[in-house]
């Protein structure tokens, strides 16, 4: 809208005639449908493609970015036979996030892009950035005089005020008035919009082997581990290992079956939250109980043992992403525990293990 005013100030302006009143209202209600948006009935619409890499975490939906761009903006300029398309990319650039927003005609040629890069802010944070600036852009080809994308012009005297203004040149009777476009009220920000919620639950379910130092077989052990907090913070994992198949050791004098459990507290942090390979680091302790059952040759005496240690862990893997929340980790922990445990069968020693393992083992990881 235009206000129209004096150039001089009201003290010393005299009241114009009733003819120049007139005028003066009539004048007024020409500079209102004259300065009204000339596409008020015709906004410019735009077909929304977006999409986001699998291996991100935390990007906003199709639905959610859309919202975005309309509580920006006051109202919808989505259609699907929109005669213009915008094409919303978000994606992992090494050690980087990136975004582009491209813009193409009815005929699907590229009219022009923009993108966007960060290296500390998340999926949900890049994001709103490029919601926000796609919403300036829509605006801007909104207005009269937009022709392109990527390079859209700026008339800082739109054609009504030129018109409004030689036509009260012209008929003015007394002192010459200065149309002067109104200022805009500054709009309030909207709220952002809330970031997703980060899972802070991860369940990972697996098998893996155990080698000792020692003179022991090759244990084969089921696993389960839950961790808690951000994938991009410092977690807690409780992780059950054992209560499976176990081991047996064969000698002339009989036979020893070896069963292995053992239970860890650790602290885990996984790097790179949100990329196809997050490297990971976990430390922590337990305790183990390794329990034996002797089977003599002549199968006339059976013997029970049992041996508990403490256990110190410390290892490192890597989680491959095949979703947004679906991972395969690979790892390998070294165990440390005492006391060692040994185990005879008959007169010989059957195994030995000496208080140092190497556990490799692998899982499918979730998290809610």
């Amino acid at each position: 809208m235009f206000r129209l005013g004096s150039a001089y100030p009201r003290s010393i302006v005299e009241a114009p005639p009733l003819r120049s009143r007139a005028w003066s209202a009539a004048l007024a209600l020409a500079i209102v449908l004259l300065a009204s948006p000339a596409r008020a009935g015709d906004q410019f619409l735009v077909s929304l493609d977006y999409q986001t890499d699998p291996a991100l975490v935390g990007c906003p939906s199709t639905a959610e970015f859309r919202r975005a761009i309309v509580r920006q903006l006051g109202h919808d300029p989505f259609r699907e036979n929109a005669p213009r398309r915008m094409l919303v990319r978000l994606y992992p650039a090494g050690s980087r996030m990136g975004g582009r927003v491209e813009w193409r005609d009815a005929s699907d040629q590229w009219e022009g892009e923009r993108t966007f890069s960060s290296r500390n802010e998340s999926c949900a944070e890049i994001a709103r950035a490029m919601a926000l600036a796609t919403a300036i852009q829509i605006d801007l080809l909104a207005s009269p005089g937009q022709a392109s994308p990527e390079k859209p012009a700026v008339d800082a005297n739109p054609p009504a005020a030129k018109i409004v203004a030689k036509i009260v040149a012209k008929t003015a009777d007394a002192k010459p008035a200065v149309v002067v476009p109104a200022q805009p009220e500054p709009a309030e920000p909207p709220a952002p919009a809330p970031a997703p919620r980060e899972p802070r639950i991860a369940v990972d379910v697996g098998v893996g082997a155990i080698q000792d130092f020692g003179d022991a077989p090759v244990f084969v052990v089921p696993r389960i581990a839950v961790s808690f907090g951000r994938p991009s913070e410092i977690g807690i994992r409780i992780a059950v290992n054992g209560l499976g198949p176990g081991a047996d050791v064969t000698r002339t004098e009989g036979v020893a079956q070896m069963d292995r459990f053992f239970m860890t507290l650790e602290l885990v942090r996984f790097f790179r939250a949100g990329r196809l390979i997050q490297p990971l680091l976990a430390v922590g302790g337990g305790w183990q109980d390794v329990r034996v059952k002797g089977i003599s040759a002549d199968a006339s005496r059976d013997h029970v043992g049992q041996v508990v240690s403490g256990l110190v862990t410390a290892s490192g893997g890597l989680a491959f992403t095949l979703a947004a929340r679906l991972a395969v980790v690979v790892e390998v922990e070294t165990l440390l525990f005492w006391p060692s445990v040994t185990v005879e069968v008959g007169s010989s020693r059957a195994a030995h293990l000496d208080g140092a393992a190497v556990f490799a083992h692998g899982g499918l990881l979730a998290r809610f």
